[in-house]
């Protein structure tokens, strides 16, 4: 196999984030020298090019909370999406003539796969360090405690629990995105939930894996922090912490407060103090979950050992990603994973570091939160399940509004039918082909 078009592929994705990353540089040296500039044309003039117009690096307090009655139809939009969708799995289970005739029995059938049996299996059993059953320990325990609590609304059934809390917290990030939105002059609010309930990706709002729940407190963390309350900000950064690895990421945001705080010059130690006391309380999530592998193995980070024994991961490099991707999807002709996993994931790996240099004028929290998320998930030496990941970054329905924001009716329109009719079918490829992971 020829190397040329696999260095040609990492060399795309590493310039696209070479480009969203020179725009983040530019605007935060604006800022920080913001001082300079004087007149409402300066900022209007060519540096806002670089700026999306505000010398601030984070928007202003949020003050826009729609109305009861928009955001209860967005909450039950949301959720009838997710019953549409289920309701489709076994129409598609009743062509292929592989139903049982109980309804109970057709749902674990087309809904529990992969990782949901591992989140199942810590919900019933909890963490063990022998047997197989011991790689259950790379998951993190939120999600499953939620199963747990969710489990006195269903019975006891740990399935219709997890698949509960996924369906209602998909629902409440969809009313935050809306909120999200409207308080950003930059995206349609109505267009961003539209994004989200329409990726394909999606249809892991129906299913037992955290997508749904890491959303939901991410958003609800930012949103919190933007309406004026850091300390629920900071406690919803610790429970996604504890939900996804990633979920430590939303430090960062903390971070970029104090330095447009500095810039501004109106930072004062007892600011400083409080953000890393926030910074702490996030990071906490992990500490803790440092803690259930220690008590449950002696080693801290006995996880990190189970992914590269059992999952070939350990940290890696944006470029190795790359041309790891597209190696496996230029060497899987005729197997279903082609297109399924590999020529998917070498979509997104395109299309999200393009969005994050096209959406430059967006807040640069926003937008550095996206971009180190990005290259955090992209860094494992051996990335199987990117587009989920990428997913689970709750500025990406921004993005897309923003890149359509200006497009005719028809444009958008077409786009989202072409994204649901995605979404319906990778509901086929997690509940029938089983091959969306």
């Amino acid at each position: 196999m020829t190397r040329m078009p696999l260095y040609l592929f990492a060399t795309a994705v590493l310039s696209l984030m070479a480009v969203s990353g020179f725009f983040l540089l530019c605007r935060l040296i604006y800022r920080i020298n913001r001082d300079a500039v004087h007149t409402r044309s300066d900022v209007d003039g060519p540096t806002a090019i670089w700026t999306g117009r505000s010398p601030s690096l984070i928007p202003g307090r949020f003050t826009v909370l729609p109305t009861a009655k928009i955001l209860l139809a967005v909450f039950a939009a949301a959720l009838l999406s997710r019953v549409c969708l289920i309701i489709w799995a076994w129409f598609l289970l009743f062509l292929s003539g592989e139903t049982t005739g109980n309804l109970l029995t057709d749902f674990y059938t087309l809904w529990v796969h992969w990782d949901a049996r591992h989140y199942y299996g810590i919900a019933k059993d909890g963490y063990t360090a022998t047997g197989d059953a011991r790689l259950r320990l790379v998951f993190f325990p939120l999600y499953p405690l939620f199963m747990r609590g969710f489990a006195m609304f269903t019975g006891g059934n740990l399935i219709l629990a997890g698949t509960a809390v996924s369906v209602l917290s998909g629902a409440c990030s969809a009313v935050l995105l809306y909120i999200l939105a409207a308080n950003l002059q930059e995206v349609p609010p109505a267009d961003t939930v539209c994004a989200f309930l329409l990726n394909p990706y999606s249809v892991f709002l129906c299913c037992v894996y955290t997508e749904g729940l890491f959303l939901m407190l991410t958003l609800a963390a930012y949103v919190l922090r933007r309406f004026g309350h850091p300390w629920l900000y900071a406690f919803c950064g610790f429970l996604a912490a504890l939900t996804r690895m990633p979920g430590v990421i939303l430090a960062g945001i903390v971070i970029i407060d104090l330095i447009d705080q500095a810039a501004a010059r109106n930072l004062t130690s007892r600011t400083v103090m409080e953000g890393i006391l926030q910074i702490m309380i996030i990071f906490s999530g992990l500490l803790v979950y440092w803690g259930v592998n220690a008590a449950v193995t002696g080693d801290p980070w006995m996880y990190m050992t189970y992914q590269r024994e059992n999952w070939f991961q350990q940290p890696g490099t944006v470029w190795n990603t790359a041309v790891n991707t597209l190696r496996y999807f230029m060497s899987s002709d005729g197997n279903p994973d082609k297109w399924w996993t590999w020529g998917t994931q070498a979509a997104v790996m395109l299309l999200v570091p393009a969005l994050m240099a096209y959406a430059k004028a967006l807040p640069f929290d926003l937008m550095a939160y996206s971009f180190v998320y990005t290259a955090v998930v992209l860094s494992p030496t051996w990335l199987l399940s990117g587009p989920r990941y990428f997913f689970g970054l709750f500025v990406l329905p921004l993005m897309q509004a923003y890149a359509l924001r200006r497009s005719p009716v028809w444009v958008r329109t077409t786009c989202m039918l072409v994204s649901g009719m995605l979404l319906l079918l990778f509901v086929y490829g997690y509940t029938i082909a089983v091959e969306v992971l």
